[in-house]
């Protein structure tokens, strides 16, 4: 077959029914099927991961690989999956998405046509809704759920502004040269921690690398009804303000140096105030906001936190 021209890759963990939608998109590629290679990373699933990405292989994906990764996390599988790569270009999609016909051929002809070459290139992440999109929901709260619509022509991402892990391509080079996704940071079990691909980016943006938005190569990502809450979104703004900490910390920007005592007195009043007033907000699309905001900057503050203490450890 010589080699591929691009690789997909998805990381997966106990999400069969999902993958195997995903998995029967790439089946309809415009893109021959000579010309990529789907690389699946099995995050120590327990379900049929492994029977499924053998039945598409052996009937209909000759081109697929399985790989096992036994370590958990998101990050960690990320790696293992472009480093396994046999090609120039990697593009990772979620195992919760499902890409358009021609999604891959319209991630390489950016990379192969655009000057000067992006070092990455995204797409737009359509929402696609287990149940009906809820009228409090705004667009500040869109991006939890993980969807980006960038316009409808390309162009080069703005300063800071990049693709969203769940839809984006690298050139494998510059994957080697920034040293891949920081295992600190993603998803490990029920801990959300995300940010690794902002890390990657800025670190690449660093190197002089620009992300470029080619809204041909879009995808639908799922949105399950069990995310379609106000708990669940508080919860996930929890762990975006710790991600953000972290990312901050680990790009050796400065941190807040806050007395402890203090920090702990100001957050127990502001949670107690911002309890009182989230119950008798009469507008959700407010009340939820303020909850969201609130749980963001607690998460910041925690990981601040911590980690002033293990620097103060012995």
């Amino acid at each position: 077959m010589g080699s591929p021209l691009i690789s997909a890759i998805i990381c997966t963990y106990n999400r069969a029914e999902r993958l195997e939608l995903a998995l029967e998109a790439l089946c309809t590629q415009s893109l021959p099927a000579t010309a990529f290679e789907i690389l699946v990373v099995d995050n120590a699933s327990t379900d049929r991961t492994r029977s499924l990405c053998e039945a598409f292989q052996r009937e209909r994906l000759p081109q697929l690989r399985y790989l096992f990764e036994p370590v958990q996390g998101l990050s960690r599988a990320r790696n293992t999956g472009w480093q396994a790569a046999g090609s120039p270009y990697v593009a990772f999609l979620d195992d919760d998405a499902i890409p358009s016909p021609g999604w891959l051929a319209a991630l390489l002809a950016s990379f192969q046509t655009v000057l000067p070459e992006p070092v990455s290139v995204g797409g737009p992440i359509a929402p696609l809704w287990e149940v009906p999109r809820p009228d409090w929901v705004i667009p500040m709260m869109e991006v939890i759920f993980t969807t980006l619509d960038g316009g409808e022509e390309p162009r080069w991402f703005a300063p800071n502004e990049f693709p969203w892990g769940a839809n984006v391509a690298y050139r494998r080079e510059a994957l080697v040269a920034a040293g891949g996704f920081c295992e600190r940071l993603g998803r490990v079990g029920v801990k959300l921690l995300s940010g690794e691909e902002y890390l990657l980016n800025a670190t690449l943006q660093r190197l002089g690398g620009g992300f470029y938005y080619d809204p041909q190569a879009s995808v639908q990502h799922w949105i399950p009804k069990e995310r379609v809450n106000a708990q669940w979104l508080i919860g996930r703004s929890y762990w975006q303000g710790r991600s953000v900490a972290l990312i901050e910390s680990l790009l050796g920007r400065p941190a807040l140096r806050l007395y402890l005592g203090s920090t702990w007195s100001l957050l127990r009043v502001l949670f107690d105030v911002q309890k009182l007033i989230a119950q008798f907000w009469p507008d959700p699309k407010v009340r939820i906001r303020e909850r969201m905001v609130f749980s963001w900057r607690w998460g910041y503050f925690s990981q601040v936190w911590s980690d002033t203490l293990n620097r103060s450890s012995p």
